[in-house]
């Protein structure tokens, strides 16, 4: 298997590793509080998962052939994260109730899950 293909599933494991987990926390946060914390949980996840999902996927087109060109896709691909998810807090704050409190632990709980499940894929390959 090439290590494109293998970065690529690497990162849909990733994605869905996080959503799977992101849907157990909303359902106890649903159960325990009320529905709007369950909103805030998918929320709160979805606003980090989703940018660094769609800015990976820029990135992995990254041509191979120089090094600056690599790390020019990684600048612009952070960039690209960086204004995704400026624009997501703002229309998330602007047009949805939700429990802020919530919403900035499912950030960080999708944060930590996405850091330790690469550390763990990365070292089994």
């Amino acid at each position: 298997m090439s290590s494109d293909v293998r970065w690529l599933k690497s990162l849909f494991i990733i994605f869905f590793g996080q959503l799977i987990i992101l849907g157990l926390f909303s359902l106890f946060f649903y159960y325990t509080k009320d529905k709007m914390a369950g909103f805030s949980v998918i929320l709160g996840g979805l606003v980090y998962c989703v940018p660094t999902l769609l800015a990976s996927l820029f990135m992995s087109r990254a041509s191979n052939k120089s090094a600056v060109l690599v790390v020019t896709k990684a600048y612009i691909g952070t960039l690209y994260k960086m204004i995704v998810s400026i624009c997501l807090f703002i229309y998330v704050f602007q047009n949805i109730p939700i429990n802020i409190g919530v919403f900035f632990t499912a950030y960080t709980i999708t944060f930590v899950a996405q850091y330790v499940m690469s550390c763990v894929l990365h070292k089994r390959n």
